[in-house]
This record gives structure tokens, C-alpha cells and sequence, in this order.
């Protein structure tokens, strides 16, 4: 390097991709990479007018055969440059404010053109903008003074959504929403949205008819200030109704409630989330829930409650593409702490981890994975009920197509059973029965592994296929989990058998599946063989879990 200035040739050697010891270009074209990887180290100094000439010389190879090619980089960097003027346009209904926040830059500082394209990106990142561009103009070479023009081109503030659906549970599926991303042009934003479905699904076991389906349904209405008095933190505020049928513990649950929040970016790829909730929460049993069910829920006269609660939330994204991942690391944590101090009817602790991660594969495609945890304690007023001091709305559920695929919706982990009717059967407490409600667990594990990889000939027209294995389970207390319990396999026999699948056992899956990739998502039809089935046997029923068990869904699992 000659006349390389205010750089050290360390820090140029970093940038570069050919070295000492790679082969030789053919010509001097062939360094036009190169040249760019510098004079764009020189811009991010504030160097916008680097000029950067390649030269080449060969000599033969006195020690070897073939010949040594030298090249060297004459380096005129320049005077530095500072800002000068910024002028905006495009910017009809938002705000001057709105853009002149996100700029990383002011009138007078060093003109360090990373900070231009990260201003950028941050501009579109607003949403309030389609496209978004900064140039430098007027630029005194003398005076080492540029002024720059910031362009954007505005999205239209007001949209609509409508959506038709079906899936494995909820048979028909329809969407509608309402928003505005920019009220008075201040960015601020409103949503309303409204989702109805026709839910079909077993109820405890038990198969159910169309006709005999519920309705459940989500209204809610968001707003956001994305940035809060013009902080980095923005300000949301949710209000919503809703209906959801759990058919694998025969209940209808009614909720409503309200969150308000704020989120922070705390690294380039680090989005952080507090919020403060209030839930109310309405359970009824299902119409078609065995009648035993029925008359445990009036003895227990099930009652309106209130959770309310602190809630935060990282997520750390590393993924190349958030649609479709084929490599990076995705992570999220959270913790939530209800009751308390805040009042309500229940008090508890929280929490859950999750690293999913994606790379390719040596045969091709990507390989995915995903390991997630989590745990929750009831403490204070509701420590005295131990695992039950958690309500039923915020404990952990496994099985299903976002979670073990292979087994029913919600369906794995232990029961609410009735002692006196284990007792009767003979049958220890990990037994599980047919028409028990599934009580959910305290403690989450699930572990999945997927390799995606398109299909010959259909991959114009977006199929792709997969195999995957996974397990998982939720148990009441950690006492429950047994190193025997990550045996593959277990035999569906006799519940008195200590060699049956029991209710802490973890529970493996395989299978595979079909892709479908949409404007929309990926439409996924997934079949999973569980690898540990369960014979559920009472005085009047003997039935064994389905295998093989399908799934139809939207999304990635993960």
C-alpha cells in the first residue's frame, strides 16, 4: 500500500478477500472488488473522495515453478469530510421531525458514511416509508464540506386486511383488520383487528361433529407511539376480547384484558419489551365434555379471576432472512411476575428460553432446530396450593404442530385425575385415562430438529419437503422428570406395566411433511409417528393414541 494515510495497512488488510498467497487475478479488472472494499473503508473514515489505483507486476518464481504476481494499491485518501446542509423531501403528510430523529448525523459533524446507511435503514425501518435514500450534494472538495438531500417516498398510511383460512383445529378461519401508520402525520399508529374461527377438535379424547364445533374469536384494538417524547422507547397500548376453545381439558376459555408496554432496540439485532397486563378470565366448560367433567367443574364452581402482572421480554436476532431462515441463531427470553404487590387472585413467577438455529446442510437444504425451556412458581397468597397456586391459563402445554408434532393439540403431560378413580383402577398417579382433561404442566422441554430441503422438478412452483424428530413434554413439578422418561421408545401396553408410556414420560415424534411457500407464509401439511404412544384404559373405555397423526398449518413451526 502506498500513501494509505490515516488507515493502517492492518486495517485495509482486513477488508480485503485476495491475499498473500491466493491465486493471482488474470488482470487488473479482476481487483475492481477490491478497490471498493477500500475506498468504502475511507467513506466510513469521512474520506468520500479516495481515490484507490491497483497496480500489477509478474516476476517468475525463483524458488518454485510459475510465477509471483505483486500488486500494489496507491492510496490517495483525500480530505476529510464534514456535514453541512441536510435538506428533506418527500416527506408530504409525515413530519420533518420524524425523519431528522432517525438520522445518525447533524450539520457540522464528521460525515461518516456508515452512519448514512445505517440512517437509512432506519428510516424504512419506521414503516412509514416505501423507499429511502441519502446523497450527498454541494460537496466543497476544498472545504471538506458536503451537504446531503434525504429523499422517501411514503407508504400509504391506511390499510386494510382480509383473510379466508382453514387448518387441523380451527376448520375455517376468517381475518379482517383495519390500521393507520401514521395519524396527523406523526407517526403514530392505530390497529383494529378481528379474527373468527369455527373450531373442531377432539374434547378430552372425544370426537366431535362439525355442526358441534365452537365458535371462538380475538378483537382487539392497538395503538402505538413509536417513539415516546422522541426517545429511543416506544409506547404501546392493547385492549382485547377473546374466545378459545381447549379441547384436550374440555374447556371454553373467555378472556379479556389489557397491556401496556414499551420496547427498546438495546443492539443492532438485540429488540427488548417490558409491559405491565390485566387479564380477566371467564372458563366454562365444553358443551361436549364428558359428563364427569361436567359435574366436577359445578363442584368446583369455577369463578371469574384476575391476573395481573409484569412482563419482560429479549429477543436476539442473528437469522440471514426472518421468513425463511437458512442460517443464524434466533433467541428469546422471557420473564413474567403476576400477583404480588400488583393484587389479583394469583401469584406466580414466570419464565422461558428459546434458541432456535438454522444452517446449511451438507446434503443440502437447511437443517433447523429449536430447544426451548421453561418453568413457573407460585409464591405468596398462592404458594400454599403448590403446583395448582398457578392457574390453569398460564401454565405450559406440549404436543401439537408448533410443538411435538405426532400427538393431539395441547394433549401430553399430566391429567386432572380423579384419585378415588385410580384408586378404584389400581393404578398408580402417572397413569393416564381416557376422559381426563389435560392439566397442563409447570415445567416446559421441547426439542425439534428439521431439515428442510426443496423438491426436484416442483421447487419453481414453491414445494419443498422435510423430515423431522422431536420431543417434549410439561410435568406439574420437577420431581416428575426421570432419566428413564427420555427413553425413543415405549410400548402402548397395559397402564399397570411399568414398561408403558406414562405420563412424565418425554415424548419422541418423526415424520414428515410438505411445504407450500406463499405471499402469505408456508402452507404446511406435516404427518408425525409418535414414537410413544399411550393406551388410555377405564372401566368403559380402552383406546390407544392415532398413529400415524396429521397436521394442517400455516408458519414454520419455528
Amino acid at each position: 500500500f502506498l500513501g494509505s494515510g490515516p488507515l493502517s495497512e492492518e486495517r485495509l488488510r482486513e477488508v480485503l478477500r485476495l491475499l498473500e498467497g491466493d491465486p493471482a487475478p488474470w488482470d487488473l479488472n479482476a481487483l475492481g472488488g477490491e478497490v471498493y472494499l477500500i475506498r468504502d473503508l475511507y467513506r466510513a473514515a469521512s474520506f468520500l473522495d479516495a481515490a484507490v489505483q491497483p497496480s500489477m507486476t509478474v516476476d517468475p518464481d525463483t524458488v518454485g515453478h510459475g510465477y509471483l504476481a505483486h500488486i500494489e494499491y496507491t492510496i490517495q485518501p483525500g480530505s476529510n469530510f464534514t456535514v453541512g446542509t441536510i435538506t428533506l423531501t418527500g416527506n408530504e403528510r409525515t413530519e420533518d421531525r420524524l425523519l431528522t430523529r432517525e438520522l445518525l448525523f447533524a450539520p457540522g459533524d464528521p460525515l461518516y458514511w456508515g452512519q448514512v446507511e445505517n440512517s437509512r435503514r432506519q428510516l424504512l425501518g419506521t414503516t412509514l416509508f416505501r423507499d429511502a435514500n441519502i446523497r450527498p450534494v454541494n460537496v466543497d472538495t476544498l472545504a471538506g464540506v458536503a451537504d446531503l438531500a434525504v429523499s422517501v417516498v411514503e407508504r400509504k398510511p391506511g390499510f386494510y386486511e382480509l383473510g379466508v383460512g382453514v387448518g387441523t383445529r380451527d376448520r375455517i378461519r376468517v381475518l379482517g383488520a383495519w390500521g393507520h401508520n401514521n395519524l396527523w402525520g406523526t407517526g403514530r399508529r392505530v390497529r383494529v383487528r378481528l379474527q373468527g374461527s369455527w373450531n373442531v377438535e377432539d374434547v378430552v379424547g372425544n370426537t366431535i361433529y362439525f355442526d358441534q364445533g365452537q365458535l371462538n374469536y380475538r378483537g382487539g384494538v392497538t395503538f402505538v407511539n413509536p417513539r415516546l417524547r422522541g426517545s429511543r422507547y416506544s409506547l404501546e397500548a392493547n385492549a382485547y376480547v377473546e374466545r378459545d376453545t381447549r379441547g384436550e381439558s374440555g374447556l371454553n376459555m373467555n378472556r379479556h384484558g389489557l397491556r401496556l408496554g414499551t420496547g427498546w432496540q438495546s443492539g443492532p439485532r438485540v429488540t427488548s419489551t417490558a409491559s405491565v397486563g390485566l387479564k380477566i378470565t371467564d372458563p366454562e366448560v365444553h358443551p361436549y365434555a364428558p359428563d364427569s367433567l361436567k359435574a366436577r367443574f359445578d363442584e368446583l364452581g369455577a369463578q371469574i379471576t384476575q391476573t395481573r402482572s409484569l412482563s419482560y421480554a429479549i429477543f436476539v436476532d442473528r437469522r440471514n432472512d426472518i421468513f425463511n431462515p437458512t442460517s443464524g441463531t434466533y433467541s428469546i427470553g422471557t420473564l413474567q411476575l403476576a400477583g404480588g404487590p400488583m393484587g389479583g387472585d394469583h401469584s406466580f413467577f414466570k419464565w422461558s428460553g428459546a434458541l432456535h438455529g438454522y444452517r446449511p446442510f451438507l446434503l443440502g437444504g437447511t437443517l433447523a432446530g429449536r430447544v426451548k425451556l421453561g418453568g413457573t412458581r407460585p409464591y405468596g397468597k398462592s404458594l400454599d396450593a403448590g403446583p395448582e397456586g398457578v392457574p390453569y391459563d398460564d401454565r405450559f402445554f406440549a404436543g401439537g404442530a408448533s410443538t411435538v408434532r405426532g400427538y393431539r393439540h395441547n394433549s401430553l403431560g399430566p391429567q386432572v385425575t380423579d384419585q378415588d378413580e385410580l384408586d378404584y383402577l389400581n393404578y398408580t398417579s402417572d397413569v393416564l385415562l381416557p376422559d381426563n382433561p389435560a392439566r397442563g404442566g409447570n415445567y416446559l422441554m421441547l426439542t425439534n430438529i428439521e431439515w428442510r430441503l426443496p423438491l426436484p422438478v416442483l421447487r419453481s412452483w414453491g414445494f419443498s419437503t422435510l423430515l423431522f424428530f422431536e420431543g417434549g413434554n410439561v410435568w406439574a413439578e420437577l420431581k416428575e422428570l426421570r432419566i428413564r422418561g427420555f427413553r425413543i421408545t415405549s410400548n402402548p401396553g397395559d397402564p399397570q406395566d411399568p414398561a408403558s408410556t406414562k405420563a412424565w414420560d418425554y415424548r419422541w415424534s418423526w415424520g414428515t411433511g410438505i411445504r407450500l411457500d406463499t405471499p402469505f407464509g408456508p402452507v404446511r401439511v406435516d404427518v408425525g409417528f409418535p414414537l410413544k404412544r399411550v393406551r388410555y384404559v377405564s372401566e368403559t373405555k380402552d383406546v390407544t393414541d392415532p398413529s400415524p397423526y396429521w397436521h394442517f398449518s400455516l408458519g414454520y413451526p419455528f
